[in-house]
């Protein structure tokens, strides 16, 4: 089980196949494609279909898409040989932050937030989406924005003559767009940068015969309420239906700095740096999500200092602060549970666009398929530790 052989021998795979323009093609058409909770599966379910089609992804029979995985709402991707039995799992939530809708008051519509609402004071612009029933389409009703005062927020639609009411769902829009700084783009960044790591990443793990399952759950975001269960649904909804696997990584946008999203230019210094890589955390929301067991956090730093020397990039967050996200179900399932994310900063549109680096989500998608042999190493050295004691 030698750790330093096994990555070795993916990187030809994994440089061949995992490009910059590859994970940029994938990542602006998930931007460009706003996914409101309980209904991005079938929103963007059609987007990573036709991305993977494209490239041949299913041209071999090792992956396959199932868009509704155990009519639970979410799609999955299976690599290997049939059957649902995998021993690695890999999580990135499909939907982005959404609203609810009570009463209109004179023209702005209060809204009730179905995610963490981190935006205090400004606005951004969103759109209404209501399912038509004529079509069995969701469609845009109204366009407007969404304004917060005080950390309340209010949609205010730009639309004349449309009646909004309850059913319709209020959600940010923010295409894809580059910043013309090598790499930084802005975009609904939360979790379309981790989902398009994982997609580009399954051909190169079906391809070197990993036996995995890829996860994007709908109805990550959602109330935190007073425990971990009132978020993160759609995950705990798939990890319910399989047996627990040696090793499970939820991949997700993490913010750095001491404060959710605080920066360089707030007084804070960084923890992780855009273009610096994908994120490794020991764990997450101040422990009250997963916290990674200490010899497999261990195992993974060692992963990182290997895969360096390919020109894959990891960097260590401090601990000052990782948001729970898809964990807070996985770990009920299992301990070997790896948070393996991309910096960004306003993901929620905290103080402004959403911001990111391609180059870190290109560095999560290789570092994804270099931390599948993680699980079985990890078991390895567990036994022989045991046995040696």
């Amino acid at each position: 089980m030698n750790l330093e052989a096994a990555l070795s021998a993916l990187r030809p795979q994994v440089d061949r196949y995992v490009t910059r323009d590859r994970v940029r093609r994938y990542l602006s058409a998930l931007v460009d494609t706003p996914a409101p909770s309980t209904a991005a599966g079938a929103m963007r379910v059609p987007v990573l279909n036709r991305l993977l089609a494209a490239d041949g992804a299913f041209d071999t029979g090792r992956l396959r898409l199932d868009p509704d995985f155990g009519s639970v709402g979410s799609p999955v991707i299976f690599t290997g040989g049939g059957g649902t039995e995998k021993p690695f799992w890999v999580f990135a939530h499909l939907d982005t932050i959404s609203y609810l809708m009570q009463p209109d008051q004179s023209g702005r519509v209060p809204l009730v937030p179905y995610c963490v609402h981190l935006m205090h004071d400004g606005e951004c612009p969103a759109n209404a989406y209501r399912y038509d029933f004529e079509s069995n389409r969701y469609r845009v009703v109204a366009e407007g924005k969404i304004e917060s005062s005080g950390g309340s927020p209010v949609f205010r639609p730009m639309t004349p003559r449309v009646q909004l009411r309850p059913g319709d769902r209020i959600a940010p829009l923010s295409p894809f767009a580059d910043l013309g700084q090598g790499g930084l783009f802005t975009g609904l960044i939360d979790n379309a940068g981790g989902v398009a790591a994982l997609a580009v990443a399954a051909p190169v793990l079906a391809e070197a015969g990993v036996e995995a399952m890829l996860a994007f759950p709908d109805e990550e975001e959602g109330p935190v309420g007073a425990g971990n269960q009132t978020m993160c649904r759609g995950s705990s909804r798939i990890a319910g239906l399989l047996p627990p696997p040696k090793l499970a990584i939820i991949a997700d946008v993490q913010q750095g700095g001491g404060d959710p999203d605080a920066d360089t230019r707030g007084g804070v210094e960084n923890s992780t740096r855009l273009g610096g890589g994908a994120v490794l955390s020991e764990f997450s929301s101040l422990a009250r999500g997963a916290v990674t067991p200490l010899g497999l956090y261990g195992l993974a730093r060692r992963m990182a200092d290997v895969i360096a020397e390919f020109g894959v990039r990891v960097q260590e967050s401090n601990n000052a602060y990782s948001s729970r996200s898809d964990d807070v179900s996985v770990m009920m399932r299992t301990p070997n549970v790896l948070l393996l994310g991309y910096p960004g900063f306003n993901r929620h549109f905290d103080r402004g666009l959403p911001r990111a680096h391609l180059d870190d989500v290109v560095n999560l998608a290789k570092a994804v398929v270099y931390a599948s042999v993680l699980g079985s190493v990890f078991e390895h050295r567990r036994v022989a530790m045991l046995r040696d004691s």
